[in-house]
């Protein structure tokens, strides 16, 4: 019986313990270097042209944003992603060259990249970091994602009557 009751007695401070706040992990920002290591990862990425590479540094499905307010963007799953690749990040359906892959070209790896706002009561960063025109989301498995990114207009254009998102 003393044996049982023990044990009883075990299990249940056990429970305390693993349920009590002073086992929680503290809430912390991860490192801001993170953000400009993915940053020069991402673009490396970009510049190779491997949708399979490049795809691991999105989160799907991603957002093509118009440049100005009041049109509609488009949404691009990743199956949507790797089948269009070519057309949508490096040469649209009129052969010419992507405004982004462009702009991407002309990149450093030096950008700038603005203070990351973290709310440590939510343990989240609060809104998306912008580096050049991508849109940066944390995601604690996952680590740096682009959620969404401004799109030239003719090439948004394009990309929506050649049906690009399907």
């Amino acid at each position: 019986m003393k044996q049982s009751l023990m044990l009883t007695l075990c299990a249940v401070s056990l429970a305390g313990c693993l349920n009590s706040p002073a086992s929680a992990e503290p809430c912390s920002a991860p490192d801001p270097a993170l953000l400009r290591s993915t940053w020069q990862s991402f673009r490396t990425a970009t510049l190779t042209g491997q949708p399979e590479q490049v795809a691991r540094y999105y989160k799907f499905p991603v957002q093509l944003l118009p440049p100005m307010d009041g049109m509609k963007s488009m949404k691009i799953s990743r199956p949507v992603f790797i089948k269009n690749y070519t057309e949508l990040f490096q040469r649209g359906p009129a052969d010419t060259e992507i405004a982004m892959l462009t702009a991407m070209k002309k990149s450093t790896g030096k950008e700038y990249i603005p203070q990351t706002r973290f709310d440590s009561a939510k343990c989240a960063f609060i809104g998306p970091t912008r580096i050049e025109d991508y849109n940066f989301v944390y995601d604690k498995k996952a680590g740096w994602l682009v959620e969404s990114l401004y799109y030239d207009n003719n090439d948004l254009e394009l990309a929506k009557s050649s049906q690009l998102d399907r």
